[in-house]
């Protein structure tokens, strides 16, 4: 597959650093990393919003970005659609003047119009942002941006705000959407679902780097898939075997047992399950459990504690096993979080992902 978006590029934020290396086709490319790794920074320098300090853009042959030769696209000439996680919908235009906005030539209402229908919107052309539920909102947004026919589409986390099955609806119709526009798709997540139900290929972003390129079908290679989401350098894997009791879902694993929602994946025998760190939550020892945690709490011990920028990371072993949790600095301030500290910690059922049938173990 021929690259459509080439980008190498280098960037100072503050005391972070941002070092890009990426190229996609036309394809649904999906940056994934956990919170604070520069997925959304590297959305904004592609789209033009942040100017890199050295290196080359290209997008479908055009120069987008060059530090040799001075080049330097504004957002506006870049022919890129972008959607935010905040959707930024104009509050005082309706659903089709939002989509309108920016379209030139006597045709752009009718052009408006039939985007809101491709995303199922028929009948609320005159309605008002807050009229809006918040699936028609992300469909007004992606209408806005696909309207003007854009080379490129940058998505990030524009449905991390959704309930689960309006968020699984939109993965599939922009799954659907993307087989009829053949533009390529640069999609930010730090969800496994969406790395699951949408990616061609991923990316692996980790402290402002890409640290690998991966074709989406060899995430769920047995030979291989534990070494590739041990490439993340984050978040924890578990293995055991899915049993059925009384109607619910559990991993057994040497360690007890962990309660699971309907698996994704394989719905019993041997597996290797994945835990993203953010979703590691700790207990507040003087405050009553929410019941969705109580089935999974566990007991450790803070082996390792690392601040970095506006994140704190945290290892706690445990039966046997070391657990990745992140938080922001401002969070669990009150627990006074230090190496050797025991602590009680718990995962939503809802918050573990069911990788493969069988895997060999972690090296």
């Amino acid at each position: 597959m021929q690259d459509c978006l080439e980008a190498n590029f280098s960037k100072m934020l503050g005391n972070f650093h941002l070092d890009v290396s990426l190229h996609l086709g036309e394809e649904i490319g999906v940056l994934f990393g956990p919170s604070g790794a520069g997925k959304s920074q590297t959305l904004n320098v592609l789209a033009g919003l942040v100017k890199p300090d050295r290196g080359k853009i290209n997008l479908r042959r055009r120069i987008l970005y060059d530090s040799a030769s001075s080049t330097f696209l504004k957002p506006a000439a870049r022919k890129i659609g972008l959607v935010f996680q905040e959707l930024a919908l104009f509050p005082h235009l309706s659903a089709i003047e939002n989509v309108a906005y920016g379209l030139k030539g006597p045709n752009k209402w009718r052009l408006a119009q039939k985007w809101l229908d491709k995303m199922r919107l028929e009948g609320l052309y005159e309605r008002m942002p807050h009229q809006l539920s918040g699936g028609q909102k992300q469909r007004v947004a992606l209408a806005r941006a696909l309207a003007p026919k854009p080379d490129l589409l940058l998505l990030d986390e524009p449905f991390s705000a959704l309930e689960g099955p309006m968020r699984r609806a939109l993965r599939r119709e922009l799954k659907n959407l993307f087989l009829e526009i053949r533009i390529p798709i640069l999609y930010v997540t730090h969800d496994v679902e969406d790395v699951c139900s949408l990616a061609t290929k991923v990316f692996l972003i980790r402290d402002g780097s890409i640290t690998a390129a991966i074709d989406a079908n060899k995430l769920w290679d047995p030979q291989c898939q534990e070494n590739v989401w041990h490439s993340l350098g984050w978040g924890t894997l578990v293995q055991g075997e899915i049993i059925t009791e009384e109607g619910n879902h559990w991993l057994s694993w040497p360690g007890g047992k962990l309660k699971l929602l309907q698996p994704t994946g394989p719905a019993k025998g041997k597996v290797t399950v994945f835990i993203p760190p953010d979703h590691v939550k700790l207990l507040y020892p003087d405050l009553p459990v929410d019941p969705e945690l109580r089935p999974n709490v566990m007991e450790g011990k803070i082996i390792e504690r690392i601040e970095m920028n506006h994140l704190v990371r945290l290892y706690i072993h445990s039966a046997g096993i070391e657990w990745h949790t992140e938080h922001p600095k401002d969070s669990y301030s009150t627990l006074n979080l230090h190496e050797g500290q025991n602590v009680s910690f718990s995962i939503k059922p809802s918050m573990i992902y069911v990788l493969t049938q069988e895997c060999d173990p972690p090296r």
